[in-house]
């Protein structure tokens, strides 16, 4: 595969390309977005306040490895990096949550114009040095010199919930640079914009245990008609 600086919105368009990198229909990756987005969903109050974050990527981190295992990928893990691995394509992709910018569409890449850091899509956790070890070939300098010698391209499948409009923003991206410090994504070589999901955030069960509110009592005027 050869990076492209550029940025797919289109829905057909993005379609075709992720059939063709990756061998499968988008569809898959809603809906490891949208089931682990469910699961997270399950948590409550009681439970520790981080664990509604942790279990919607691990839950998509398992939905993304079981659902794609019969078309050539497998689990791959180094140290505490998590991903699915398809040796034949040459292809590795993890799973996580981004920041705001994330899945937005007619946005420019960063890396072929000059864009605000806070415009900027990037993932929302800190990476930590196994993402740059993994990642090494395609996080320094250009790939059109070193594909020669690189066999495996490294993908992000990041998210984005917009609670305030009730959706979801996703992307499939390759990034092609990260801050000084190792921890965010900065330029991408290829960014691939998903659909939307659109969500209600209040549940069919919560509705049904909240009564419905009883109806103000009518003030009104008993009249006899004039004969």
């Amino acid at each position: 595969m050869q990076p492209l600086y550029l940025t797919i919105d289109d829905p057909f368009q993005a379609k075709n390309r992720i059939k063709e990198v990756f061998g499968f229909d988008p569809k898959i990756l809603l809906g490891v977005i949208e089931d682990s987005f469910s699961a997270r969903n399950e948590t409550t109050n009681n439970h520790p306040k981080i664990y509604g974050g942790y279990r919607n990527f691990a839950e998509g981190t398992a939905f993304l490895r079981e659902r794609l295992l019969s078309m050539g990928y497998l689990k791959y893990t180094q140290g505490n990096s998590e991903w699915v691995h398809n040796e034949k394509l040459g292809i590795l992709i993890s799973f996580m949550t981004g920041n705001a910018c994330v899945g937005l569409k007619n946005q420019v890449p960063s890396n072929s114009a000059s864009l605000k850091t806070e415009k900027i899509a990037r993932n929302r956790n800190p990476k930590g040095s196994m993402f740059s070890r993994i990642a090494n070939a395609q996080l320094h300098g250009d790939m059109l010199t070193t594909q020669a010698t690189t066999d495996t391209w490294c993908w992000v499948l990041m998210y984005y919930i917009d609670y305030k409009n009730k959706i979801i923003r996703s992307e499939l991206s390759c990034p092609s640079k990260l801050t000084e410090d190792g921890k965010f994504f900065t330029e991408y070589h290829e960014r691939i914009i998903l659909e939307e999901i659109s969500f209600d955030p209040e549940s069919e069960f919560d509705t049904i245990l909240s009564p419905a509110p009883t109806p103000a009592p009518i003030d009104f005027e008993i009249k006899r008609k004039n004969a």
